[in-house]
């Protein structure tokens, strides 16, 4: 299990290192070409809003994982994470409201999908379910991530590589 986990890991980290190295190029090059030559590309710029977008939803993801999202469990943890069993529960009852919500997403998301999918958008004339199907792909790794972390309270999973946690660290720091 491991294994599978480690290797979604790093697709969800390839994909988000070519989104970001792509928004980073498009960045600069419609600046340099509308500053300079005075040329926009408009499906430049819908490529680079969606590939923002793809970042956030693939980025969301990823957090999970690497337990670096915005978790609201203020009572629950003032109420029940006082002990090693209600902090199991409390994380649990987290990861079980998000899983909800998720859920709840990815239903729609498909539904939405076969309603308007076959639109075609105006500047790079592509079907507009080409960027549409990233909402439940992304939805149904966030899940798979949430399942794996309440596994991982019961069982033994390996951590995630992590990249950003101890940015703020030094070396001795750690030591």
């Amino acid at each position: 299990m491991n294994k599978i986990i480690k290797a979604c890991d790093k697709v969800v980290s390839l994909i988000l290192i070519v989104l970001v190295g792509f928004l980073a190029a498009g960045v600069m090059t419609t600046v340099v070409l509308r500053y300079f030559f005075g040329l926009s590309f408009s499906s430049l710029e819908e490529f680079l809003t969606m590939a923002f977008i793809f970042t956030t939803l693939f980025g969301s993801a990823i957090s999970i994982r690497e337990r670096q999202h915005i978790a609201i469990s203020y009572f629950a943890d003032k109420f029940i994470a006082r002990t090693e069993k209600g902090r199991k529960i409390a994380v649990i009852l987290v990861d079980l409201s998000i899983l909800f919500v998720c859920l709840i997403m990815l239903i729609y998301s498909v539904r939405w999908i076969g309603q308007v999918g076959h639109l075609k958008s105006q500047n790079s004339h592509l079907p507009m379910s080409v960027y549409y199907i990233f909402m439940p792909i992304t939805f149904a790794i966030t899940i798979f991530y949430l399942v794996v972390d309440i596994l991982g309270l019961y069982m033994p999973i390996d951590e995630p590589d992590s990249g950003y946690s101890t940015d703020d660290k030094l070396p001795e720091d750690e030591e």
